[in-house]
């Protein structure tokens, strides 16, 4: 086993490597259509199809309306996950059994069901 966290062990495995691919698209569109335009094609002020090097833009476009919405709700939603791991009392075997102790219906004062 590692001697890091599984976050942080996710942090540095998986989540690097998807954010140096994003990056690099950016980068290299920057260089090649400008930085300004980069970005705003990113961020979706500008159409990628208005700039020099419109295919690669696209991937830009993607980028930012796709893969960094994706990333960063993905990673919010594991690092959330782990901190209500982590504070968990019960567990989920516990949990069904009250759940199950709840949802049978009460006996009347003969030993029936109402």
């Amino acid at each position: 086993m590692t001697a890091l966290s599984k976050t942080r062990y996710w942090l540095l495995t998986r989540a690097v490597w998807l954010a140096l691919v994003l990056l690099a698209v950016f980068v290299v569109d920057a260089v090649l259509i400008g930085w300004s335009a980069a970005y705003e094609v990113m961020i979706g002020i500008k159409s990628p199809a208005e700039v020099a090097a419109p295919v690669l833009s696209w991937a830009v476009s993607l980028v930012g309306w796709l893969m960094i919405p994706a990333f960063v709700g993905g990673t919010a939603g594991y690092l959330v996950t782990r901190q209500i791991e982590a504070r968990r009392t019960r567990s989920e075997a516990e949990v069904t059994q009250a759940l199950r102790r709840q949802a049978r219906p009460p006996r009347n004062s003969r030993g029936g069901k109402r």
